[in-house]
């Protein structure tokens, strides 16, 4: 899929939510069924990817372990604007707190 969609994809789904979560209303309602699922599906496994990855709680406040893993999360997906990646960010900080 092109990198251009999933990033305006992921910023669609996730912003302007007060708890930051994919919605999936909003893809269908911009893309249509079959490629708002499409895009849903993958905008999912992105943000889950950012949410498991590891996190040392022994060393790190919160607001420093998301902004580790954001940056590790940076350079294996480079692929991803910074937009989607402060959206992907908000929901890592919520998923962790």
């Amino acid at each position: 899929m092109d990198a251009d969609l999933i990033n305006e994809a992921i910023v669609t789904s996730i912003q302007d939510s007060a708890i930051p979560r994919v919605d999936l209303q909003k893809l269908t309602d911009q893309y249509g069924q079959d490629e708002g699922n499409q895009l849903g599906e993958q905008v999912v496994k992105i943000v889950r990817e950012a949410v498991a990855m590891p996190i040392d709680w022994g060393t790190m406040t919160l607001a420093e372990g998301v902004n580790d893993i954001m940056g590790r999360f940076s350079q294996k997906h480079p692929e991803l604007s910074p937009q989607a990646l402060e959206e992907i960010g908000r929901c890592v900080g919520w998923q962790l707190r």
